[in-house]
């Protein structure tokens, strides 16, 4: 029969090993963390908690934080989506919310690649896999996790976008120069045909091509300076 001192022994011994059981499912169920390759959607080396700190006076370096998702797949497709939503804020602050901001500068060649302006930055992902009744869940959670600069991209897309709107206000200059153009060059001429007494349907046919001489000349010239 057990003595009293070793029922307590006894007792103490497996409160003990409950309680490091308890830490240790605390210690395995912390999240983990891991350098993640967004193009190939795998992940590096494992890593402490990351310290993401957005760098002083650049306004223009964003923290992207994915959404939660049970597979890598998924939280990929939601942290490039973010990126892509980060990367048209950018353009609305650059063109001014302009509402074709993101054609005009696509249709100058500029490329918007989401993928590639997040894999030029670190991305880190953090996984984490919860307890559910003492045991771990076969479903574990994936977050990803950036300080994404902007600044590269925002300098480039300001000069391009000061070039589309150079090209757009001399296309209005022009516009408004042609029409005083016919203006004037209807009147005159009239007033040389009626002086020299021109047939009517002479002088309708000379303001015509007049008309489409300088209108065919402003949009040579405009599509000429879009494409520039």
């Amino acid at each position: 029969m057990l003595s009293k001192n070793s029922l307590l022994t006894l007792f103490l011994l497996v409160t003990c090993s409950s309680l490091m059981g308890q830490n240790n499912i605390s210690a395995n169920n912390a999240p983990q963390f891991f350098q993640f390759d967004l193009k190939s959607k795998s992940k590096r080396q494992a890593i402490q908690q990351p310290e993401l700190i957005l760098p002083n006076g650049n306004s223009y370096a964003v923290r992207i934080e994915s959404d939660l998702s049970v597979d890598i797949s998924g939280v990929t497709e939601n942290f490039i989506a973010k990126v892509d939503a980060a990367i048209g804020d950018i353009i609305d602050s650059v063109t001014g919310d302009h509402i074709d901001g993101r054609v005009l500068l696509e249709q100058r060649g500029f490329k918007f690649d989401p993928l590639y302006i997040a894999n030029s930055n670190d991305i880190f992902l953090q996984q984490y896999t919860p307890i559910i009744g003492g045991q771990s869940s076969n479903i574990t959670n994936y977050h990803l996790i950036a300080i994404v600069d902007f600044k590269p991209m925002q300098t480039e897309i300001s000069h391009v976008w000061g070039e589309i709107m150079l090209g757009e206000r001399l296309i209005q200059y022009i516009m408004i120069a042609s029409i005083v153009l016919i203006i004037l060059f209807t009147l005159r001429g009239n007033q040389v045909m009626r002086n020299r007494d021109t047939h009517p349907t002479i002088r309708i046919f000379i303001n015509v091509v007049i008309l489409v001489t300088i209108l065919v000349s402003l949009a040579v010239i405009g599509t000429m300076l879009h494409w520039v």
